[in-house]
């Protein structure tokens, strides 16, 4: 099992290649691991991952000292394990309510199983938009991190959402106390939220909503390549991307430190100026 204080281990080459501290968030979705598999894939997520989402509903169909077992191996490589948000729909909708009453037993037990991060969402279940910053501040009060989600699981009603409502809702999460807030896009990363059917960023409405809530409050479920290239290259390094494979993770963090040709232009300027001074490379050769 990695050892807690191997997280701070030097990384290979860096003392020839600097890697950007200031960085946002990256989320990784995460549905086949047991503990065998979690610990050797932290031994190469740790310190490039910084949330796993135990994703859908997956987390009640594991064997309990197994789920307990593989969080505490993530929370020991420094990434925070994060029960996903359609779990907890299913918990109110078994509960009967999102009361404290129906909600508080459920996030204990969430709590002592290790996991230190929630997602908030009402992807699928209905929930009256006065009782989102109830259920965000109990769910703070049980000891979680919690990120909200704003957007819904089927693409008609999500398409429903206008600007303006996606933005009044992620900024009312916020004042509840929620750390970011996701933009839907689910597993595919196409047609919901910020993503065209065919899977592009509509960067239109995306500047808007950063605007409207800033960049470091913000997650962009992008779990394809383009779409992760795509905002790192128009936002830097300080995005926050979430819905990444975990296979996918050194390729992810590779585009945000600019070790990628897709990114080496635009997230290696002051490199590329200095070389490209110093070989005396042609005016018009770009990167």
């Amino acid at each position: 099992m990695i050892k807690e204080q191997e997280k701070h281990m030097a990384r290979a080459f860096e003392k020839f290649i600097p890697v950007p501290q200031k960085n946002g968030v990256i989320m990784v979705i995460e549905k086949e691991f047991g503990p065998v598999g979690a610990d050797d894939w932290v031994n190469i997520a740790a310190g490039l991952a910084d949330i796993v989402k135990c994703t859908f509903g997956t987390a009640s169909l594991y064997n309990e000292e197994i789920l307990q077992e593989k969080v505490e191996i993530y929370q020991k490589s420094g990434i925070s394990p994060m029960i996903g948000g359609t779990l907890t729909e299913v918990a109110i909708l078994c509960a009967g309510g999102y009361t404290k009453k129906c909600l508080g037993p459920y996030l204990k037990y969430a709590k002592s199983l290790g996991f230190t991060h929630l997602e908030f969402s009402d992807g699928t279940i209905y929930i009256p938009d006065e009782r989102r910053a109830d259920i965000i501040q109990m769910c703070i009060q049980a000891g979680f991190t919690v990120i909200s989600e704003v957007g819904k699981k089927d693409a008609a009603k999500d398409a429903a959402i206008t600007l303006h409502r996606r933005i009044e809702l992620m900024t009312k999460d916020l004042r509840s106390g929620a750390a970011m807030v996701i933009i839907e896009a689910r597993e595919s990363g196409k047609g919901i939220g910020v993503m065209s059917k065919s899977g592009e960023v509509n960067f239109e409405e995306l500047d808007t909503i950063i605007q409207a809530v800033g960049l470091e409050n913000t997650m962009i479920e992008a779990p394809n390549k383009d779409q992760q290239q795509s905002i790192y290259m128009k936002y830097g390094p300080g995005a926050s991307i979430g819905n990444v494979q975990p296979k996918d993770i050194l390729a992810a963090a590779a585009l945000r430190a600019g070790l990628r040709g897709d990114t080496i232009g635009v997230l290696r300027k002051e490199h590329w100026k200095k070389y490209h001074d110093a070989v005396g490379a042609p005016q018009d050769y770009t990167i």
